[in-house]
């Protein structure tokens, strides 16, 4: 039977640092999104409490950071770690550092790629209880079982290829980048998209979802996936627990 080649990309999340931490390069820009881009392209990173420096996001949804008392934006960021953590150490699957298992493995895949592969596991390991009952900011389970696609992944698909090609504009992800450093800019946002679109894909969706249930998750990508991991609009991600992980994992292919 053929391979699914597929990027994988394996996340663990530290709450107190190990002893290698400084010997895997330090992530320092724009989002978890583009740390995870890294972590395929170049190898092993690091991201610490102070890593991620423009989304306001992806600390609060990681636990790299504990939400300010005063925004109310921050403060409904959930679910989260109970504990807060020390660091995440990302990197390729086939780069995973020796002796240390990913907490979770992200894939990312066309629609009918991932549908195969959640075929392999039991409904039950799925994520049904992220699924919202208006929009797909926390799960996009029910879109991919549906016969017919509802207007609000037509609506997310749509929104994300506008930002795909935008993404080619010169200048457009370094005015997105200053626009999001702002607490008012990502509240006020956060209110627009999140009964219409998939919101915090990789950080909450496809990272903390399946390493808090212990079941699958997956997500369309959301306005950071695209801009800041490069991340293609026809495509959407999934996270893995790694117990669920090895059931599957013969039959994908690091891509």
């Amino acid at each position: 039977m053929d391979r699914i080649k597929l990027p994988l990309v394996g996340a663990k999340l530290y709450h107190r640092r190990p002893g290698w931490w400084d010997e895997v390069p330090l992530f320092s820009g724009i989002s978890y999104c583009e740390a995870l881009r890294q972590a395929g392209e170049r190898g092993e990173q690091w991201v610490a409490p102070d890593s991620i420096k423009n989304c306001r996001w992806s600390p609060v949804a990681l636990g790299l950071k504990q939400p300010e008392a005063d925004s109310n934006f921050e403060n409904k960021i959930a679910p989260r770690p109970s504990r807060p953590t020390a660091g995440v150490y990302l990197a390729r699957l086939d780069q995973f550092r020796g002796g240390v298992d990913p907490d979770v493995v992200i894939v990312r895949g066309q629609p009918e790629q991932l549908r195969e592969l959640l075929a392999l596991v039991e409904r039950e390991s799925l994520a049904w209880e992220h699924v919202a009952e208006r929009g797909v900011s926390t799960s996009a389970l029910a879109s991919l079982y549906a016969e017919t696609p509802a207007w609000r992944d037509r609506l997310s698909s749509a929104v994300n290829r506008g930002l795909y090609s935008l993404d080619r504009v010169p200048g457009w992800r370094g005015l997105t980048a200053r626009l999001f450093r702002s607490r008012l800019v990502s509240a006020g946002f956060d209110q627009l998209i999140k009964r219409t679109m998939a919101d915090m894909s990789m950080c909450r969706n496809s990272t903390v979802i399946p390493l808090l249930s212990g079941k699958v998750n997956a997500s369309y990508f959301c306005t950071g996936g695209i801009a800041w991991g490069g991340n293609q609009p026809a495509m959407l991600t999934s996270g893995w627990p790694w117990e669920l992980w090895r059931k599957v994992a013969e039959r994908v292919e690091q891509g």
